[in-house]
């Protein structure tokens, strides 16, 4: 999930550049909406998650909606509709993505946080 985050950092720094999508790119986004859309089913394992995403298992949909949560996550999850479905007006892009790269540094910085929690206990 850490990966993926940064990937997606990244891309989202061509996005703010040139204003051009690509489809691995909206594909994650459109995974983390639906993640966070589904929030209200990670309190139960049994639920599902939605996609094949790297942000798509159980533990990692709540990271997620832990990591939104501060950001308003119904404010970051609208934001990355508009970038994933190319409504985001360009005058608005740069502030966009950058509420979004700062959302991603944090979900990115708490799942290297989670993974070196999880490393300790095992004694790696």
């Amino acid at each position: 999930m850490a990966l993926a985050s940064r990937k997606l950092r990244n891309r989202l720094d061509v996005f703010a550049e040139t204003g051009e999508l690509n489809e691995p790119m909206v594909e994650a986004l459109r995974n983390l909406v639906l993640i966070m859309d589904a929030g209200w089913q990670t309190s139960n394992s049994f639920a599902p998650v939605p996609g094949q995403s790297p942000f798509a298992r159980y533990e990692q949909a709540l990271v997620v909606n832990e990591v939104a949560e501060p950001f308003r996550q119904d404010v970051v999850s609208g934001k990355l509709r508009c970038i994933a479905d190319g409504t985001v007006q360009s005058t608005d892009r740069g502030a966009t993505v950058r509420d979004i790269k700062e959302f991603l540094y944090d979900l990115e910085n708490r799942a290297l946080y989670k993974y070196s929690e999880e490393s300790s206990e095992r004694e790696w």
